[in-house]
């Protein structure tokens, strides 16, 4: 199956006149559609509710000769509010730009019950959504936009697409709302979410198109392009999930330009592709003429590329306008599972593919399959539910899921979502913790309940209100178990003391941390304890190797790529992945998973640039891959299986080698820290940050322009290979080989027995 992967269009001009059908009177709205013998929209109507109920809605509407449609209102609060629709005539619809303007006293309103109803005239067969990303050049327009940086992925709108007997309804909303049709629950399709304004007096807009068409005409590309009033689309899309490609594979990928008016168009497409290192792969500019509502696909390829990236944009132009758009295409092998691996450090966070509930996600083989494909070895998650009652259909679903991702090589640590128990809530906790420890033992040994919780309890109400009885309850029913305590949000000193002071890592197996640093690099240290990766781990590490706690695992570990100026880039994010799992391995720990794969959070796998929770994923929404991806597959294939042997003394505190044995071979991994991304340097004056951080721009461009010459022993050629996966040798000369160390870290095979650190990092007083 083609999975469209770009969309990029222009505007149409547009008449006041009517589509056939449009009836605007005392139902509201009413549409039908040309040929049609009834509507398929018998009325449209919009309600404001609050904790009372209606507290105003539409009755009948009234259309002007230019296009805006009134509504009178009823209701409570009917004198106070106002609703109105600028109404645009499209090829297969229409479009309402609505107005919601509210100046009465502030009401409470109710998210989930306050939008537009429609009533339709036929039987709702079935029911599909998806977001469109659009891609956006920053210049300023949001305060955290640095100009002239890379393009960003964005949501552009939400198609929700309602089959009937005969036709299929597209409501393309300019809102995402994740709970349209939560649980595939078709009768959730009338009803969009629409809030009135919570300020006031103050205006709630919100757009939503109507097409009609088929369901062999659902081109996302296309029906973006036509909500907005743009006349043609351009997709490009390769026939594999993700567009991952073997090294040495041609690359095939079509681009599909569609003309989105009633009017014969003449546009303009333009291709651009680059690979890891700045090369041009390709550079091509065609004019296609269409005729209206028509469309073609043109192929391409790119020839066979050894592994690594390709980001591939793509401009549509016409007369006064454009519009860019990108994907990328990951090059690296395919893996076979293997079988699980417990002994490997290489985890994920978490997973987003709920189908079931949310249904624009990906199901989870395709999710876990591209994990597989890089190496992914654990995933935490609540693979089973907390609850008194547990059920055959439960157990049932939670095979299955364990099943699945033992298939994958992956296996399952449990982290349950849960607050500290109130002391009356007590029993009833321990009882859900029993009954479903006891269940579901042979999920995992590693059992993890809370997150995060060291912002809201106190150490000693963490440690006796709820770890003291989850350490019974485990010793009791799952004694070769492991208690992990929740995940420490950040390692604060303070309250490690007050976790040590009161008793915690005595009930511990395991201590879970997510020693928070973004945008900060993993090896900054200035003498502050806080919000730096190197203190914290140093810390926790330190206090439980005092205290007998064998296992430290990091269960949030992460380099976000959100387009602000206050994070990194993309290529800083993969140099950082790599350099925080080897550091991380240095001092001792035992799995680290990184937070997270997908861009998006648990319940929406969209693009979001302005909150930074949608942008910690090593893929996009749609899981074509950033450098990050490709990294992480070059350093497990790199690293599994290999032991750590201990930190190169280079003489300087910025120089890292790391030795590892792999088979009896040593494999370094090389890098330096002398040159700082702008986010470890100073951020005063704001002046000097605001705009110097995102440097050098695009993500094919080399950011490390400082690199430091060390000379190595070696009696034969030595192999480098970087974090794409490409190697090449070096020979030696008089038995050494200099090597450049930048930011960016390399393996290199071949080197010669040299001095190791006593200790990876020294405790810090």
């Amino acid at each position: 199956m083609l999975r469209w992967a770009l969309c990029a269009c222009c505007l149409l001009a547009v008449s006041s006149a009517l589509p056939y059908g449009l009836e605007v009177g005392e139902t509201g709205v009413a549409f039908t559609p040309n040929g049609a013998d009834a509507p398929l929209i018998k009325s449209l109507r919009y309600a404001a509710k609050d904790e009372k109920g209606v507290a105003f809605e539409t009755t009948s509407a009234t259309l002007t000769e230019g296009g805006e449609i009134t509504f009178a209102l009823s209701g409570p609060a009917a004198a106070e509010a106002t609703v109105s629709a600028k109404l645009t005539r499209l090829r297969r619809g229409f479009r309402l730009d609505w107005s919601i303007k509210y100046t009465g006293p502030a009401r409470e309103w109710n998210v989930w019950s306050s939008g537009f109803s429609h009533e339709f005239g036929g039987t709702v067969r079935d029911a599909r959504t998806q977001p469109v990303t659009k891609w956006v050049k920053p210049t300023g327009e949001h305060e955290w936009e640095v100009p002239g940086d890379t393009l960003y992925p964005d949501t552009e709108c939400q198609l929700r697409e309602v089959f009937f007997d005969d036709a299929v309804l597209v409501m393309v909303a300019d809102a995402y709302d994740p709970d349209w049709i939560y649980g595939n629950n078709l009768k959730r399709t009338p009803f969009a979410r629409c809030v009135p304004p919570k300020e006031r007096p103050s205006e709630k807009t919100y757009s939503i198109t109507y097409l009609v068409t088929t369901a062999d005409d659902l081109a996302p590309a296309s029906l973006a392009a036509e909500a907005a009033g743009r006349p043609g689309a351009l997709s490009v899309a390769t026939d594999r999930v993700g567009n991952l490609f073997e090294p040495g594979e041609p690359i095939a990928f079509e681009c599909r330009v569609s003309n989105c008016t009633d009017e014969p168009q003449a546009l303009t497409y333009s291709l651009v592709a680059h690979d890891y290192a700045g090369k041009v792969l390709l550079q091509q500019t065609d004019t296609v003429e269409l005729d209206p509502g028509a469309g073609t696909t043109l192929r391409h390829s790119l020839g066979p590329q050894p592994r690594g990236i390709i980001f591939l944009d793509a401009k549509l132009s016409w007369p006064g306008g454009e519009k860019i758009s990108r994907t990328t295409l990951g090059i690296l092998p395919d893996r076979e599972p293997g079988g699980v691996r417990p002994d490997s450090p290489f985890g994920m966070a978490a997973i987003i593919a709920n189908p079931g509930a949310y249904p624009d996600h990906f199901d989870k083989p395709t999710v876990l399959g591209q994990m597989q494909r890089i190496g992914v070895r654990w995933i935490r998650g609540g693979w089973f539910p907390l609850k008194k009652d547990v059920t055959a259909e439960d157990e049932k679903r939670v095979r299955e899921t364990v099943d699945l991702l033992n298939a994958h090589g992956i296996l399952p640590h449990v982290q349950l979502g849960a607050g500290v128990p109130k002391p009356e809530e007590l029993d009833a906790f321990k009882q859900k913790v029993a009954t479903c420890v006891e269940r579901f033992k042979w999920v995992s040994p590693y059992i993890e309940i809370g997150n995060e919780l060291n912002y809201s309890a106190k150490p000693a109400e963490y440690v006796t209100g709820m770890l003291q009885p989850i350490h019974e309850i485990m010793r009791e029913v799952h004694p070769e178990g492991k208690v992990m305590t929740m995940g420490f949000g950040g390692v604060g000193q303070s309250w490690l003391n007050g976790f040590v002071a009161a008793g915690g890592m005595e009930l511990s197996d395991v201590l879970s941390v997510h020693p928070g640093c973004h945008p900060r690099a993993p090896e900054f240290w200035e003498g502050w304890r806080g919000w730096v990766f190197r203190p914290q781990m140093l810390d926790a590490c330190k206090a439980a190797r005092e205290h007998g706690v064998r296992e430290v695992w990091i269960t949030e570990a992460y380099a976000p790529t959100a387009p602000s100026r206050s994070q990194v880039d993309l290529r800083t994010s993969a140099d950082y992945l790599v350099r925080n799992y080897v550091c991380s391995i240095g001092l001792g720990v035992r799995v680290n998973e990184w937070y997270q794969f997908q861009d998006g959070v648990w319940f929406g796998q969209r693009q979001r640039p302005g909150d930074i929770e949608y942008n910690f994923g090593i893929v996009y929404a749609d899981l074509t891959p950033k450098p990050a991806y490709i990294a992480y597959a070059t350093m497990t294939q790199q690293l599994e299986g290999a032991r750590y042997q201990g930190r190169i003394d280079l003489g300087d505190d910025e120089l890292y080698g790391v030795r590892f044995l792999r088979d009896g071979e040593p494999v370094d991994v090389l890098w330096s820290y002398r040159e700082k991304h702008e986010t470890d340097l100073g951020w005063w004056p704001p002046e000097k940050f605001k705009d110097d951080s995102r440097r050098p721009g695009e993500p094919w461009q080399e950011r490390w322009s400082e690199p430091v010459s060390i000379e190595f022993a070696a009696g034969a050629p030595v192999t480098i290979t970087d974090i794409m996966g490409n190697a090449r040798e070096v020979a030696p000369e008089n038995a050494t080989v200099t090597l450049q160390l930048t930011g960016s870290p390399v393996y290199v095979q071949g080197l010669e027995q040299t001095g190791l650190l006593p200790r990876f990092w020294q405790d810090i007083p």
